[in-house]
């Protein structure tokens, strides 16, 4: 299956691949998929947000249709900030960016303000890691398991075996038909696979970006199926206690994955909206919705 939209180089001899939609002139948005997600995952959120938003979704280095990392290439949250940075230059983009991280994705988030703080104007993890849990007392063994099972994957989809399931894989994000078959045919990739495995080792949680001391208080939005807003909560109460803007809510009865359908993305793309509105100087984005407050926050 060819890529579905374009491969921007971002070394000599190196692409990724990149769908953008929206104003040129208009507060850009960056999407970041999960450990094995693919660019569809952040289908509906651009969707929601490409009349005033210029908004990105992309594969990392050898997922999606993207070409490997550089032989060797530790494919740690540094380097996947330092690629996109590449990408985003590439195409021209503007700081400050709102960030909108899936899963693991979260951990970018956290390196990516970190590392460059004065490039954000806000963050919305949906169901996202946060590196301080990995620190905890058996905070590793979630990825350690994922570990095994990426290996698994691996040779499946090597001896062929994941083209009798692949076309029986769940979609709680309701994709239109094409990305839909666009994901089913990535979940087959061994390339996809490998890449994925290679991101959760090179996953350390003591690394110099996941540095918990540095003060990040540009705004914050937490979507999450628990209960008590998950792994990211803390950092919402923190942003929240300093007089900065901080959002949680929590969507029980979700999966890890439908926080990503129609419905929930037109929820995101509200929360951005008021990001931009607040935080890029230039942003010409149209007032945040009356119904804005209708979702289920709870308080931090």
């Amino acid at each position: 299956m060819l890529a579905p939209f374009d491969l921007v180089e971002v070394e000599p001899g190196r692409r990724l691949h990149v769908c953008v939609e929206g104003p040129v002139d208009a507060p850009w948005v960056v999407f970041d998929h999960g450990a094995f997600g693919s660019y569809t995952d952040g289908w509906w959120i651009k969707e929601a947000l490409k009349a005033d938003h210029r908004v990105v979704l992309y594969g990392r280095a050898g997922m999606d249709w993207s070409d490997p990392a550089p032989e060797g290439t530790p494919l740690s949250p540094e380097f996947h900030v330092a690629d996109l940075r590449r990408l985003l230059n590439e195409l021209g983009a503007r700081p400050p960016y709102v960030l909108v991280g899936h899963s693991m994705a979260g951990l970018r988030l956290h390196a990516y303000a970190n590392l460059h703080p004065d490039e954000i104007a806000g963050r919305v993890f949906v169901d996202a890691m946060n590196p301080a849990n990995l620190r905890r007392k058996g905070g590793m063994r979630l990825l350690e398991a994922f570990s095994v099972l990426l290996r698994m994957g691996r040779l499946a989809s090597k001896i062929g075996a994941l083209n009798l399931i692949a076309p029986f894989t769940g979609d709680d994000i309701d994709l239109p038909k094409e990305r839909k078959l666009e994901k089913r045919f990535l979940f087959r990739k061994t390339d996809h696979w490998t890449s994925a495995l290679g991101e959760v080792l090179a996953t350390e949680p003591e690394a110099a970006c996941f540095d918990q001391s540095i003060p990040v208080t540009t705004p914050v939005s937490v979507f999450s199926r628990a209960a008590d807003g998950g792994e990211n909560a803390g950092i919402v109460k923190s942003v929240s206690n300093q007089g900065g803007y901080g959002r949680l809510f929590a969507l029980e009865g979700e999966t890890h994955t439908s926080l990503l359908n129609p419905h929930h993305a037109a929820r995101i793309a509200r929360e951005v909206r008021y990001m931009t509105r607040i935080q890029v100087p230039w942003s010409r984005t149209s007032p945040p919705d009356k119904a804005m407050h209708d979702q289920s926050e709870i308080g931090v």
